[in-house]
């Protein structure tokens, strides 16, 4: 009979321990349509845009977009959620920030964002064949997404015109650094130039270029006068120069 009595008491002091909950759980999440939560989307907002600007203006643009999808439904905070930047040095693409709250319960949640950088990029204005010189005629400026550069790209028409393609180039396409390259100026087996300098004296000799480069590329050379292969650098058609 004492142990049934004892088993009784227990289980009515668990089901009365049970029903006291701390007020603070019973809140509930703050819901879409509330004004909280209308509240905590500006100031996700006006944190995005202050970090995306700062960033556009660092690199000469004042035209973005941003796309905000925060989360559906938050618990309640008391205090300015704190928030982090998921690229926080290029914050353009795809990204995410990370919301956390310590009052009334510590919590944390994610609001996910598309951001568009737009600058005027240059493009191939007629397609461009391999090994092809550019000209500042087969140019032009595209305003574009820096979200969909991934391997760089050129802001000045000048940056290009005189460069050759590496490779066939479609008409509007952005042009990046991987897809063009410096001319040759020295082909191999062809006779140059070389210019030695020692001191403040010039000398010019004939020489046989062993390797083919671009303007400031070190390559191999022969002095046709010596028989000595030497390293120079390519300065100009068919000329390079050497320092004693």
């Amino acid at each position: 009979m004492r142990k049934y009595r004892f088993r009784a008491e227990t289980v009515l002091i668990a089901c009365l321990l049970g029903s006291i909950v701390p007020a603070s759980s019973l809140a509930k999440n703050v819901s879409p349509s509330s004004p909280e939560h209308a509240s905590v989307q500006k100031e996700i907002t006006r944190y995005l845009d202050k970090q995306v600007r700062r960033y556009a203006a660092s690199i000469g643009s004042d035209d973005y977009q941003i796309s905000l999808q925060p989360p559906a439904t938050l618990p309640p905070c008391n205090q300015p959620l704190r928030q982090t930047l998921s690229e926080p040095t290029k914050p353009v693409g795809r990204l995410s920030v990370t919301l956390e709250c310590h009052q009334p319960n510590y919590w944390k949640a994610r609001a996910r964002a598309e951001v568009a950088i737009f600058l005027p990029l240059v493009v191939a204005k007629q397609p461009l064949n391999r090994r092809q010189a550019i000209s500042r005629a087969d140019l032009s400026l595209k305003r574009s997404n820096l979200a969909h550069m991934r391997h760089g790209y050129f802001t000045h028409i000048d940056a290009v015109a005189g460069l050759t393609s590496r490779r066939k180039i479609a008409a509007g396409k952005v042009i990046s650094p991987r897809m063009v390259e410096a001319p040759e100026l020295v082909k191999r087996n062809e006779e140059v130039i070389i210019e030695a300098r020692m001191g403040g004296m010039t000398a010019k000799m004939k020489g046989m270029a062993l390797e083919s480069g671009a303007e400031g590329e070190s390559i191999r050379v022969r002095n046709l006068s010596s028989g000595k292969e030497i390293y120079a650098t390519v300065i100009g058609r068919q000329r390079v120069q050497t320092t004693f």
